[in-house]
């Protein structure tokens, strides 16, 4: 089981790659609209579910914002800000307690908050691919986001 301090290192993994990915984007003579909904879409699933841990019951952001490079970059940035401090606030003892939500077609789901941290990330490496594919498609490369490369870069730190 993850405990606060792997899910801590997982979103600093998750804002690096972030970054990367967009570092990438931005070398794009034109990004592609697709790319830069794809970057929207990280943020956006990252304000539902903070919105839903903070404070359960209220009215859910877009989970596809429209965003441009520059607005991706510093929503990415200030996400990491918000996700450092609700996890340096949780106490450990809520990893195993069940966050009840409504999805977005009003169903009821009751998930332990440990699968939603572990949702996040993964969700944001998933979306993570499909922007290197379309970066590669571009004619453009793709920045190098594996956790591997997270932790080998941390290693040399």
């Amino acid at each position: 089981m993850e405990s606060l301090d792997s899910f801590r290192q997982l979103f600093e993994y998750d804002y690096w790659a972030n970054q990367e990915v967009l570092r990438s984007v931005g070398a794009l003579n034109s990004p592609a609209e697709r790319v830069l909904k794809i970057a929207g879409h990280i943020v956006g699933a990252q304000r539902v579910w903070l919105g839903r841990l903070e404070t359960p019951g209220t009215a859910t952001p877009a989970p596809w914002p429209l965003m441009s490079l520059e607005e991706a970059n510093a929503a990415v940035t200030e996400m990491h800000q918000r996700w450092k401090t609700y996890l340096d606030q949780l106490p450990p003892e809520r990893l195993e307690e069940d966050l009840v939500h409504r999805n977005s077609k009003g169903a009821e789901f009751r998930v332990p908050v440990r699968d939603v941290l572990t949702q996040l990330v993964m969700h944001s490496a998933y979306h993570r691919g499909q922007i290197a594919a379309a970066i590669r498609e571009a004619g453009g490369q793709p920045a190098a986001t594996d956790y591997i490369v997270y932790a080998r870069r941390q290693r040399m730190k």
